[in-house]
């Protein structure tokens, strides 16, 4: 497929000290780009230098073919670009801050409404941008500044840490939108939200200490890593002959008896539903569950040999 940013052997340093060494891959058009890696590893750096707001030290960047380094006014405009940091006037209305983005994006009054009410739809803002962002929630204030930057209708969508706060209802929000733009724009994420970025990611690559340490779908992920699952059961009263059989279920790596919820992690996601078809369906009132977090996800793939 076509590719839409391309890097070739990108380094960035500060004082001496490498943030980025030789990163050299390419993002395809219309696909979902994660990065994820601890604190440190080099994600944010990478997205400024994608986003023409930090220049490499070395390296080529292309967008849609064209070098950066040539066409950098061009590009920007095609460019979107979500910070981990707010980007909006905490004493501007939410209203104000909309349009003075305008303005800078060279919308037009005539188009400035068309542009923006089906974003505040989608995003849910109707009811909030009267009012101050000083006293939104950071749930509220991430969505006005995502509607900032979509405004200008980006070809290529860079996000930094974009559910960061967000409570369960934003994350959703946001979530929806970009399967729905997925396939038309280009989104490139970093982020440590492991659980959420993982079921819209067509391709993911792991950065430590400026290089790329993994690179490649979540299948081929779970090929080298084992996320485990822990999964919680809630039987019913009386039922407690059942932690002893799951006490004796080879598969199960560790086992917590809560009264009447039994924890058990097992090595992934097929393992627990593998072993929940064994047990007794009468007997359970219901059962819930969630992957590995993102330290132990790390921790496992930089420590394997074969990376």
């Amino acid at each position: 497929m076509e590719a839409s940013v391309t890097l070739k052997n990108v380094s960035k340093h500060f004082k001496k000290k490498y943030v980025l060494s030789n990163i050299t891959l390419g993002i395809e058009k219309g696909s979902v780009f994660a990065i994820v890696g601890r604190d440190g590893a080099g994600k944010s750096t990478l997205l400024r230098i994608i986003s023409i707001l930090l220049n490499p030290d070395k390296g080529t960047i292309y967008i849609n073919d064209k070098d950066i380094s040539s066409q950098r006014s061009e590009i920007k405009k095609t460019i979107g670009y979500l910070p981990d940091h707010d980007i909006h006037d905490l004493w501007l209305t939410g209203w104000e801050n909309l349009k003075l983005r305008a303005r800078l994006l060279n919308i037009q009054d005539g188009e400035f409404e068309d542009r923006l009410n089906p974003l505040i739809k989608e995003f849910e803002m109707e009811s909030e941008l009267k009012n101050y962002p000083v006293t939104y929630s950071r749930g509220i204030k991430r969505r006005l500044d995502l509607i900032q930057v979509l405004m200008g209708d980006p070809e290529v969508l860079i996000l930094d840490e974009p559910i960061l706060g967000m409570d369960y209802h934003a994350r959703i929000i946001l979530l929806r939108y970009l399967l729905k733009e997925k396939g038309k724009k280009t989104i490139i994420i970093a982020s440590n939200e492991f659980t959420e970025i993982q079921t819209i990611a067509d391709r993911w690559i792991v950065l430590h200490n400026g290089k790329i340490k993994f690179d490649g779908t979540i299948e081929k992920m779970l090929s080298h890593v084992k996320i485990p699952f822990t999964g919680n059961i809630e039987v019913k009263s009386g039922r407690y002959d059942i932690i002893q059989t799951l006490r004796n279920n080879k598969n199960i790596k560790e086992i917590r008896d809560f009264g009447r919820t039994i924890q058990i992690t097992t090595d992934g996601l097929k393992e627990f539903c593998h072993i929940l078809e064994n047990v007794d369906a009468d007997s359970i009132i219901g059962f819930s569950g969630h992957s590995v977090q993102i330290e132990e996800f790390l921790d496992q793939l930089i420590s394997d040999e074969g990376y």
